[in-house]
């Protein structure tokens, strides 16, 4: 069965080693850990009779909280990225995680804005974060979030790389899977039209794949181990001209009392094929093992991964409330209150 895209990057980005060194993960989790939501809940208690209402009013209590406790303190501050659009996406991801339909999400979001913009004037809170209202209309909303969070996390990580070089080969493959993405963006940003092209895209540029993936200091390397995995592929898949005609001699010398030949010779290459084609799977399968992302999750799937986040409680291996939304099967505030009692 074929990985839906979005399934495939949260598989990704969380059999990462590095996943919580990320800095858009370091505030999933800031938003995450907010607790004593009580006097935010009342002030999101019109959102009850949403569908999934009561998960709803968190997450509007956790961004009033975040607005007031947070933002508050930290805004201007030189940040290097806008926490303002991490806010924006999260909150969207989660309502869709949430209600699964569209219409549901807009009716929730609009509700949300209100009590948002109406907390920040009551607070006189004029210049902190404001919910983006245009977002509704970006239909690729998903790779836009996926794109700025890449964008956020990047540098941090590159210059990680002096301390951890070992890490190289996994950036390197973190860096790859981004390919796609900037080839959506590439066909759609000659425009200057923000419903099209984010406006965040220029800045999002220099860390083009193309462009940065041959500075690692493991690219040459990783090339090098690629091409001598295909051509050991290629080798177990076929042989040469010659070797067919020097293999129909040898046939001819297979005792005529082998039960199993026959004094066909036909028979013999069939096994002979058969054994190749052994051979070039089990070669083939390593190669995707060793040189692809889908070694990484092959991996991650059996258990040979020790990175993962599990249930301190046991149970089912879960991904955080805070993990990229698209992925989190158990997007209910209420699945996590004893982990965190507001």
């Amino acid at each position: 069965m074929m990985l839906s895209s979005d399934v495939y990057n949260e598989l990704e980005r969380t059999n990462l080693s590095f996943r919580e060194e990320l800095q858009s993960e370091k505030f999933y989790a800031s938003l995450y850990n907010l607790g004593h939501l009580t006097g935010y809940i009342d002030d999101c208690s019109s959102l009850g009779n949403l569908p999934s209402g009561a998960s709803i009013k968190r997450i509007c209590a956790k961004v009033l909280k975040y607005l007031e406790t947070i933002n508050k303190k930290s805004y201007n501050q030189d940040d290097p990225y806008d926490v303002c659009l991490l806010l924006n996406y999260w909150v969207y991801s989660r309502l869709f995680d949430l209600l699964q339909n569209e219409n549901d999400v807009y009716i929730a979001y609009a509700q949300l804005q209100l009590i948002w913009t109406d907390f920040l004037r009551k607070k006189s809170f004029n210049d902190l974060c404001k919910p983006i209202d245009e977002m509704v209309s970006h239909h690729d909303w998903r790779k836009r979030k996926e794109l700025y969070e890449y964008y956020v996390d990047y540098y941090p990580i590159k210059q990680s790389l002096g301390y951890y070089t070992k890490r190289c080969d996994e950036f390197h493959q973190y860096i790859e899977n981004k390919k796609t993405l900037y080839e959506h963006f590439k066909k759609r940003c000659p425009s200057d039209d923000t419903k099209i092209c984010p406006d965040f895209y220029k800045r999002c540029e220099q860390y083009d794949p193309d462009k940065v993936l041959s500075h690692l200091s493991c690219h040459n390397e990783i090339i090098k181990e690629r091409k001598a995995a295909a051509s050991r592929v290629q080798i177990g898949s076929g042989l040469p001209n010659g070797e067919t005609e020097s293999r129909g001699t040898s046939d001819s010398m297979v005792s005529d009392g082998d039960p199993n030949s026959n004094g066909n010779p036909h028979n013999v290459r069939m096994y002979g094929n058969v054994l190749l084609g052994v051979v070039a799977t089990s070669m083939t399968s390593g190669a995707l093992y060793r040189f692809t992302p889908l070694g990484g999750i092959i991996r991650n799937g059996l258990g040979w991964n020790t990175n993962n986040m599990i249930n301190i409680n046991g149970g089912d291996i879960r991904l955080y409330d805070y993990a990229s939304d698209s992925f989190n099967p158990y997007p209910g505030e209420e699945h996590y209150i004893g982990y965190h009692p507001a």
